[in-house]
């Protein structure tokens, strides 16, 4: 056995055991040691750096102290009085001194530059934004104003035609209680209130009286569909309406054959009149009774008179060779006669059984058409001399059951429509039921009436000639006879007096419910800046947006005023005040040109009375109110306006009807601008673009004129009812069309170059006197070889101070230099076959202007906002475009950054750069402070936020933007919207 190597290995392994040992307690040591130094040293320097700070601060108060014995002492002793502006001087260099040796030699203050900028160059909205127009009729008498506003709702007429309507005029004087309508009174005059007040009642069957509405001064008390009836000279008696003063007041009282005698003089007048009757008629109170209360055919009354169709045939059998023979040795004979019992029988019979109603003996065409032209000269009192401008384009057609005819809100499908046999639907569909309407023919008579045969039906929508109301769908197999449009407007130029017979036979269908309607419902027209209502009036009615905007605005005990909201086409104005029976609680005005239809707090509840469905309709619509306002609720109301005083917090702000887009400069390429704007909008939903030359095409070149006010009104809101947005192009001058333009948008779009100058423009200098209470927004066009970000946008906002948004365009290649009128008429005409490229500036434009917005917050989390970056990719790459950015901590660094570069490459590059400088410890040791709020100055922090976005503005970012911070001081959330991007991401 080796002893000896046994000891060497046993020592061997002992030796081993000890160096571990002591290896182990000597680093244990050595660590413990460099930690309590590290300590020691790092207590030391804050030690020596707060006795340095309190030796230092001491030393300052002592100097200040002198400085001050000594100003006294100087003050004390001079003789010469120390004025109240030298003193404010004085305190102004001393608090500037302190500033310069506050800061180290050297560095520029640019926080308190950027806090100045802030503060000194912030937009804030003109006071006319929010203000009520005054009144400027002072100089026109009362009762003439009063005059002029109440026969607007004829139209416009001339001053020689408002004279003579003058001269037939009457003043009566009525005291408290005394009638000035009774039962049985022939209903033949207009009703104009001066001064005092008129209750208009309705007297019930059952002996019960409803108030309808009560009349003020300006007011007028009468029916539209009367003044037909005295025009056809069918005069009617009042039935149902009565009226009593409340007070003692004083009435005009123009008699409706007035205008018998204006129109005998001029005949083109009755045409305008009876149309502007039919309008009025459509769009207040049809489409009151049903868009907003819900009724759908209740407004319409069944003929309940079967019509025969008399044929004139000879009473020999027809040969080839035959002749004609005169009228007085012919016979007539009865082509169809309807009884009751058939029409019970074939409602009661399966559709596939339904028998056509066309005779089963064959009838010569020539003859059916002479007797349809025979039957629709009479209905519409022509004589022989249009037989044959009829005979030539009437269109006999046989219609299968189940075939619409005419389908409701389609406006190339309007045309006359004379019912020769079988029977007709007449119906009123919802709009969500529109769809489905073809698969519901079991359904429909829900929402129809049948039409006979003898029967006139499509005069309403061919007086108008907006697209019809009611979808027309064969009941049976029947025989119609059509007439266009367009031939029917031709016997109108030749045959003024037509209009009436065609407005007899819409008249003659409405139910006395439209009547009592058209007693009580009143059209207004408001111009801009007008009050709809003021704030602490009575609620005793609701408005009816036909068209235009309105704004609500509320002022506060401080005389503070807010905006509420903002209100577009078709929506209800003034209903829950109206309801709860409370004063007015907002002042509401119109934005623009704006047409109303009061709705009384009386007929709301003499109809809701006897249609219970409108109660169900209310409840509909305030419930989607409600529900859109939960919704859109910020949090922060205070913060929000403040941040934003244009904007509002309802979510109609942003649905636009009409776009003006206007050219700050010649230099503009605005035809090239809203071509694009419109192929980015025609994908989101029907938009029309109109300029000078399209509405000189469909109205004529003197639709500007004053005496065709009406027809240009009504054409343009025509526009507005079939499409989503209607963009209106202005020209370089301010001319007739221009005006109209700026009077008739809910936004004004003001095109510029971005690299120009940011001066204003002629044209923009007139928006003040046109539109001052419109939205307006500035759009910025950039060249699409424009690779950095834009600059000096606060130039252009500063200097407008009317904007109330901003949007940076970057134009696709070639926009910028198209100008000749021909290239860009021929590229956008096959660009606009395409489909636009959802991402582009263009398309996020488009979708602001319609309320179809994609926003994104990003939220806080430190190193893990990284993933902000794969989030935004993800997005882009399903399709779904970024609009508008938000974000707090490291999501407004992460949002700012996307908002800058628009491109995913360049934002994930710039991220890591930044990343990589943050987790650098080095620099980061050396930035550290007293642990009393924070452990780091921020200093380096701020470095590389500086270093990744520069000195830019949030105003020159590509995408809109915003940040959110929290007030420590006022305990609220603020919205950050403008300002150094830097500057708002430290806090």
């Amino acid at each position: 056995m080796d002893i000896v190597g046994l000891v060497k290995k046993s020592y061997a392994d002992y030796g081993t055991m000890l160096w571990d040992s002591w290896y182990t307690m000597i680093t244990e040591e050595l660590h413990y040691t460099w930690t309590l130094t590290y300590c020691l040293v790092f207590g030391t320097l804050i030690i020596i750096g707060y006795w340095w700070r309190q030796s230092r601060k001491k030393r300052l108060e002592r100097e200040a102290l002198l400085l001050a014995q000594m100003e006294t002492k100087r003050i004390f002793e001079s003789p010469q009085r120390f004025r109240k502006r030298d003193r404010i001087m004085f305190y102004g260099r001393r608090i500037i001194r302190k500033v310069r040796s506050y800061s180290r030699p050297g560095k520029k203050r640019r926080p308190m530059m950027r806090f100045s900028k802030n503060l000194l160059e912030s937009n804030e909205p003109p006071a006319e934004y929010l203000e009520v127009a005054s009144d400027g009729n002072d100089r026109v008498p009362p009762d003439a104003m009063y005059m002029l506003q109440s026969i607007r709702i004829f139209g416009h007429f001339d001053t020689p035609v408002f004279l003579k309507l003058c001269k037939h005029t009457e003043v009566i004087d009525l005291m408290s209680g005394e009638s000035l309508i009774k039962v049985g009174d022939p209903d033949d005059s207009m009703y104009i209130v001066q001064t005092g007040l008129v209750t208009v009642y309705l007297n019930n069957p059952d002996g019960s009286v409803i108030t309808l509405k009560v009349v003020r001064p300006g007011e007028y008390v009468t029916s539209l569909l009367s003044f037909i009836d005295v025009l056809l000279g069918n005069t009617s008696q009042y039935k149902t309406i009565t009226a009593r003063a409340t007070e003692r007041s004083q009435v005009i009282r123009l008699p409706m054959s007035a205008f018998k005698q204006v129109f005998d003089e001029y005949p083109d007048l009755l045409v305008r009149v009876v149309q502007v009757i039919m309008v009025r008629l459509q769009r207040v109170t049809i489409t009151a009774l049903h868009n907003c209360l819900g009724l759908s055919t209740e407004h319409i009354q069944c003929s309940t008179q079967r019509k025969k169709i008399q044929l004139k045939t000879e009473i020999k059998p027809l040969s080839p060779g035959h002749r004609r023979v005169p009228s007085d040795q012919v016979q007539s004979h009865s082509l169809v006669e309807l009884r009751p019992d058939m029409l019970a029988d074939l409602s009661d019979s399966p559709p596939g059984a339904r028998p056509s109603f066309v005779p089963s003996e064959p009838i010569e065409h020539t003859i059916l058409k002479a007797a349809v032209v025979d039957r629709l000269l009479q209905e519409l009192g022509l004589n022989e001399s249009e037989r044959a401008a009829i005979e030539k384009n009437v269109l006999i057609k046989e219609v299968a059951q189940g075939t619409i005819l005419i389908k409701q809100g389609v406006l190339e499908e309007v045309v006359l429509i004379f019912v020769i046999s079988g029977g007709l639907w007449l119906a009123q569909i919802p709009q969500k039921e529109m769809k489905e309407f073809d698969k519901m023919p079991d359904n429909i008579e829900a929402h129809s009436i049948t039409i006979h045969p003898g029967d006139l039906v499509g005069g309403l929508a061919v007086l108008t000639g907006d697209s019809s109301l009611y979808t027309i769908k064969a009941k049976y197999n029947s025989r119609v006879a059509l007439l266009n449009k367009e031939i029917v407007y031709g016997i109108m130029r030749r045959r003024p007096a037509v209009v009436l017979d065609i407005a007899k036979s819409v008249v003659k269908r409405l139910s006395p419910l439209v009547r009592q309607c058209d007693f009580a419902l009143d059209w207004n027209f408001i111009e801009s800046g007008r009050a709809v209502y003021r704030q602490a009036e009575d609620s005793d009615c609701t408005y009816i947006i036909l068209n235009g905007r309105l704004r609500s605005v509320v002022t506060h005990e401080s005389s503070k005023k807010e905006i509420i909201g903002e209100f577009g086409k078709g929506d209800l104005v003034g209903i829950i005040e109206m309801i709860a029976e409370k004063p007015r609680t907002t002042t509401v005005m119109a934005v623009r040109d704006s047409e109303l239809a009061k709705l009384p707090e009386g007929l709301f509840n003499a109809i809701k009375i006897k249609y219970p469905v409108v109660v169900t309709q209310l409840i509909r619509l305030l419930s989607h109110r409600f529900l859109g306002s939960a919704q859109s609720r910020p949090l922060s109301t205070s913060s929000a306006l403040n941040s934003l005083p244009f904007e509002t917090n309802q979510q109609s702000q942003h649905r636009y009807s009409t776009v003006a887009v206007l050219p700050a400069s010649d230099d503009v390429p605005l035809v090239a601008f809203v071509y694009e704007l419109y192929h980015s909008l025609s994908a989101i939903g029907p938009t029309v673009r109109l300029n000078m030359d399209t509405v000189s095409a469909a109205l004529g070149p003197k639709f500007a004129d004053k005496s065709h006010e009406y027809r240009l009104t009504s054409w343009l809101s025509q526009q507005e009812d079939h499409h989503n947005i209607t963009l209106l192009q202005c020209n370089n001058a301010l001319d007739p069309w221009t005006q109209r333009c700026l009077r008739q948008a809910d936004v004004i779009l003001i095109v510029a170059l971005g690299d120009g100058s940011p001066s204003i423009g002629k044209l923009e200098k007139e928006i003040d006197r046109l539109a001052i209470r419109t939205a307006k927004e500035l759009v910025l066009l950039h060249s699409d070889s424009h690779e950095a970000h834009p600059t000096d946008t606060m130039s252009w906002l500063n200097m407008r101070s009317w904007v109330s948004r901003h949007h940076h365009i970057q134009c696709p290649n070639g926009m910028l230099s198209r100008r000749n009128p021909g290239k860009v008429f021929a590229y956008y005409s096959k660009q606009l076959s395409t489909e636009p490229y959802i991402h582009s500036d263009f398309s996020r434009l488009a979708r602001w202007l319609t309320g179809n917005s994609v926003g994104i917050v990003l939220g806080g989390g430190g190193a893990r906002g990284a993933a902000h970056v794969g989030m935004v990719k993800a997005i882009l790459d399903a399709g779904i475009p970024i609009d508008m950015v938000g974000g707090v901590s490291i999501g407004a660094f992460m949002g700012a950054l996307w908002c800058m570069e628009k491109n995913i490459t360049t934002m994930t590059q710039k991220a890591r750069e930044w990343c990589k400088k943050m987790a650098n410890w080095g620099p980061q040791l050396l930035d550290l402070t007293y642990p009393i709020t924070s452990m780091f100055k921020g200093r380096h922090f701020n470095q590389t936020i500086r270093s990744t976005f520069g000195d830019i503005c949030i105003e020159d970012l590509w995408i809109p933007y915003f940040t959110l911070t929290t007030d420590i001081s006022a305990s609220c959330a603020r919205v950050h919207t403008h300002g150094n991007v830097d500057c708002r991401i430290f806090r």
